[in-house]
């Protein structure tokens, strides 16, 4: 469900294309493979209920799973995630149950099976930020009645989807809805419904009709940004004219000239072959502040800002700058609102309910601060988010803010409804309490910093250490026995986080593409006073490149002469592979042996299996699943070292006596 609204909501690129395809299609798997979900769903339960092999139909429950999780019916998701599991179906089943119950905020079943999904990858642990995460929105629930906000549905909802309110005058918002009269000659197949349009809401009238604007066209049109005036708007278009294509999101620009609006334009952000999504302009019309998927960001979507330079029509914007790793994760930070300093978005990588979540950020003295959950009743365990102020209406007694957002919670009419809300003035303090004195704070910082290897040569491995170099966008999960929460690498390669005393911490460096990277660090017996309130403590944490298919040697593993046995002083290297192998899960391997080019190539050939094996053989023994596991014994045919074999020094004869891992996939 989140992908979709995430790229618009999230628009899957090829999902586009895939929707166009007019060949009738004659079973479910083919539909679900073409994302046209709502057709496949009647199609797979017709399958499921004839398949007799257990595979067959755990992947089939697996299909529908996803079918009904991307169509917005998360209890059905959930029941079919579970007949899933119950066929034994591995895959990510356990994950996404999780998720599903999460959403339907079961907390506590959810947090088991975040246990469970930790015990199918071998590290109970995997899933710890989910599992606290979990135990914090039930508390949040909980605590309903003792939150200031206070959350109404509004009366336009009905089973369509409607999100992104955006206040056009103090009477009217603008909502993207795949309602009925939404353009476009045929349904979006991935949900069965209309693409998605601008419409216009009378808050009073409680009526809905489609915004008339040229910029309403018969593709996928949201999120807009109006500016002060109301004579200049943008806002996110996915799809184009064109029959077959590789659409991207795009944020667009139009003008107001009359009571007219110009045809609008795409704004040039640099590298079109990105999803641009969800605008918001500052009050002063000088900044722009947008969701995008670039691949150097921290992961998923993260929020940039462009400045605009000069004006009229010689404005342009600047090249996109990421808002930092405060603020970004590793999962997705969409649906910006800005109101002067203050930073109001969605995100699914900070310790959240489940699904997306409404978030607000303060900048202070030029640096943005620790974003903080806005918790139950404005968040829920679905998603969250296109959350906005009303600075047009005066306000009601005993309220010192309100607006509207968008939401999939559990008990809506559609899968996405409208909700105002309004968040009252705090109950005054007990005068018979006297006022705290300042305290002083104590506190223990830790500053770390993520860098790579940089090898002498780019893309091997073998070539020899030639520096480091700071690594942006790595995601570091720091845990202890009572929490657990993650922070990206800055752009500088940096983080910065404030810990507990007396804790022993774990931490953990992940990113897409390289090797994990773990590393401890305690505060026990760092003593804070009057005269020390604060100290701060300092990490590195190396990364390294994975380089699929390609070997890299194994140092100090050797074999006695005619001999496949692993020794004593090969098992250190051998370790170190195991612990690499446990810290990444989900890499599987060879493992190669060579000889030199003594000896005959048959029995060269022979040798260098029966070692790959025996190395093999020790992983197992150590607790690692022999189905990640290959070996291949390769003789003397892959020489590192070529020389004529009477000549070859003793060295370079030990060079090509090696023992090597390649990855076969992450």
């Amino acid at each position: 469900m989140k992908e979709f609204k995430i790229a618009f909501i999230t628009i899957l690129i090829l999902s586009l294309t895939a929707c166009t395809y007019t060949e009738r299609i004659k079973d479910g798997k083919t539909a679900y493979a073409r994302k046209q979900f709502n057709v496949a769903i009647p199609m797979l339960e017709e399958e499921f209920n004839k398949a007799k092999d257990s595979q067959l139909k755990g992947e089939t429950a697996y299909m529908l799973g996803e079918s009904y999780r991307r169509t917005h019916q998360t209890q059905s998701a959930s029941d079919w995630y579970k007949r899933a599991q119950t066929q034994r179906y591995g895959k990510d089943t356990d994950i996404k149950y999780a998720r599903m119950l999460q959403q339907l905020q079961d907390y506590d079943e959810a947090r088991r099976a975040f246990q469970s999904a930790g015990r199918y990858t071998g590290d109970v642990r995997l899933y710890q930020e989910e599992m606290i995460a979990c135990q914090k929105a039930k508390k949040w629930l909980a605590d309903t009645d003792k939150n200031l906000y206070k959350v109404e549905s509004l009366g336009t909802n009905n089973a369509a989807t409607d999100f992104s309110p955006v206040l056009y005058n103090a009477d009217q918002l603008i909502i993207t809805s795949d309602r009925a009269e939404s353009e476009g000659k045929e349904n979006y197949k991935w949900t069965g419904e209309k693409f998605f349009d601008l419409y216009l809401l009378n808050i009073n009238a409680e009526t809905v009709e489609r915004f008339d604007a040229p910029f309403n066209q018969s593709f996928h049109q949201g999120a807009p940004s109006f500016g002060k005036d109301q004579n200049t708007v943008f806002f996110t278009q996915c799809g184009s004219e064109e029959k077959i294509a590789v659409d991207y999101c795009k944020i667009m620009f139009s003008q107001k000239k009359g009571d007219t609006w110009t045809e609008p334009e795409a704004i040039d952000l640099g590298d079109g072959a990105q999803n641009y999504v969800h605008p918001i302009l500052s009050e002063d019309g000088k900044l722009l502040i947008f969701a995008c998927n670039k691949e150097e960001g921290f992961g998923g979507y993260d929020l940039y800002y462009s400045i605009k330079i000069g004006s009229g029509k010689d404005a342009k914007w600047s090249v996109p700058i990421n808002l930092g790793n405060k603020i970004n994760t590793d999962g997705n930070e969409v649906f910006p609102f800005l109101d002067k300093d203050t930073l109001y978005f969605s995100s699914d990588g900070h310790i959240g309910m489940g699904g997306l979540d409404i978030f607000r950020v303060e900048k202070k003295a030029h640096k943005w601060q620790i974003p903080q959950n806005l918790k139950a009743p404005m968040n829920s365990g679905g998603d969250d988010f296109g959350f906005i102020l009303d600075l047009l209406n005066p306000l009601p007694e005993k309220v010192i803010q309100q607006g509207y957002f968008s939401s999939n919670r559990i008990g809506g009419l559609g899968s996405d409804d409208i909700y105002k809300f309004q968040q009252q003035t705090p109950p005054p303090p007990d005068t018979l309490i006297p006022v705290d004195t300042p305290k002083l704070i104590l506190a223990i910082n830790l500053e770390g910093l993520v860098k790579e290897k940089i090898f002498n040569e780019a893309g091997n491995p073998n070539s020899g250490l030639s520096g480091y170099e700071n690594l942006m966008g790595a995601s570091v999960q720091i845990s202890s026995k009572d929490t657990a929460f993650t922070i990206g690498s800055d752009v500088d390669g940096t983080f910065f986080v404030r810990l507990d005393t007396a804790t022993d911490y774990n931490l953990k460096a992940t990113k897409p593409g390289y090797f994990t990277q773990v590393a401890t660090i305690s505060t026990k017996g760092i003593v804070l006073n009057e005269a020390h309130p604060d100290t701060t403590l300092s990490i590195e944490m190396i990364m390294e490149k994975i380089f699929t298919n390609q070997e890299i040697v194994l140092d100090d593993i050797y074999y006695d002469l005619d001999k496949s046995f692993i020794r004593e002083d090969a098992k250190p290297a051998l370790n170190e592979l195991i612990e690499l192998l446990k810290r990444n899960p989900t890499l599987n391997i060879q493992l190669s042996s060579h000889t030199d080019c003594q000896g005959g190539t048959g029995y060269n050939e022979k040798l260098s299996q029966r070692r790959a094996d025996a190395a093999v053989q020790y992983l197992i023994q150590n607790s690692i699943n022999p189905e990640r596991l290959t070996s291949k014994g390769y003789g003397e045919s892959l020489l590192a070292v070529t020389c004529k074999c009477s000549d070859c020094t003793e060295d370079e004869h030990q060079k090509n006596r090696r023992t090597t891992f390649l990855v076969l996939k992450e």
